[in-house]
């Protein structure tokens, strides 16, 4: 009896282990700082309409080895009625890197309303400047200018 417990015990033990796999985070590729948007160093007043305003502090592009990347930023929410929001918002991207060029996506549903991700180019080895669709403008284009701390290979 008390070999077939050790037995049942090594095997739970086995399976245990075999199926926790070790997932380490991807490794970040580069890392940026968001410096100015519209030449406008932040903070910066991203939207302002009637008694609602919303600031920028500060923003963070991470692109992660294996094509993943995140867009973090740090936002103050003050509207007509209470409560004031602020909160550090994250989101999530597939990108691509074609020359200059950096192309993020993110996964949109056929039957969703979605807004154009942002688009890109490196304008210099430290330099990343995006680019975000204006939807109170139509046509019109946002300036976003992310400073790294070292240069591409």
């Amino acid at each position: 009896m008390r070999l077939s417990r050790q037995k049942g015990f090594i095997v739970v033990a086995a399976f245990t282990l075999a199926c926790h796999e070790t997932i380490s985070p991807p490794a970040v590729l580069r890392s940026f700082v968001l410096e100015s948007v519209e030449s406008q160093p932040v903070p910066v007043v991203i939207h302002a309409s009637g008694a609602d305003t919303t600031w920028l502090y500060s923003a963070s592009l991470t692109l992660y080895e294996g094509g993943t990347a995140e867009i973090a930023e740090h936002t103050r929410q003050v509207h007509a009625t209470p409560p004031t929001r602020e909160a550090t918002d994250t989101v999530h991207y597939s990108y691509r890197i074609i020359g200059d060029s950096l192309a993020l996506d993110y996964p949109c549903l056929d039957t969703a309303i979605c807004a154009g991700p942002p688009f890109g180019k490196f304008t210099s080895g430290t330099t990343v400047t995006l680019y975000y669709y204006d939807y109170r403008n139509f046509g019109q284009l946002v300036t976003y200018l992310y400073r790294g701390s070292y240069a591409l290979d």
